[in-house]
């Protein structure tokens, strides 16, 4: 450093003190000339930059955000039982999230609220028969027209009622058609 401040110095120092004379150059002069130039040019901008850095703290703008949202794939295969699953979740009020047939921690989470409201241990993994009461309790509610919305509106907890009133029937012998098994009797009355 201390170095390279002598060398300039003695370089400016001769430049001021020579005498001037008429100098005639051609042009591999020019060109070997600006070579020079420009390499002792570049060193001493290399130097001014370095000694600024040592003086100022470097500020430094936040990153800019981009305002497009990141899309990460899963590595959890999609399938048209994961979409049933996801779409049963979400109609009786269990955040699935998109139906896009990937379950993941979403899923995970709302298979696990609703084996807690069932009264199952809560694993986030769905045995058979949970499986099957939440998709035939979709199906039946979807097929069900007014009379689904009728015991929807009789259960205290609305559209998730409608799992334990499924259940219960089941338990008692009553098919997804609404008739007890070993007859064709209705197994609740419809004129409510």
């Amino acid at each position: 450093m201390f170095s390279t401040r002598m060398t300039s110095a003695a370089l400016a120092a001769a430049i001021a003190f020579a005498p001037a004379a008429r100098v005639a150059a051609d042009g591999k002069d020019f060109i070997a000339g600006a070579i020079i130039g420009g390499v002792v040019g570049s060193q001493i901008q290399k130097n001014v930059d370095r000694n600024r850095a040592q003086q100022q703290p470097v500020y430094r703008a936040p990153a800019q955000r981009s305002s497009t949202k990141r899309t990460y794939r899963s590595s959890i295969p999609a399938t048209q039982e994961g979409r049933q699953i996801q779409s049963s979740l979400n109609y009786f009020g269990f955040n699935a999230g998109t139906v896009d047939g990937q379950l993941g921690r979403q899923s995970r989470s709302a298979i696990a609220d609703y084996q807690s409201y069932m009264g199952y241990q809560a694993t986030g993994q769905l045995t058979t028969f949970e499986q099957e009461l939440l998709l035939r309790s979709h199906n039946r509610a979807q097929a069900g027209g007014d009379q689904t919305f009728r015991q929807i509106a009789a259960h205290p907890d609305g559209t998730r009622g409608l799992l334990k009133t499924y259940r219960s029937e089941i338990a008692n012998g009553v098919s997804d058609t609404g008739y007890k098994a070993d007859t064709q009797q209705p197994a609740y009355n419809s004129d409510i």
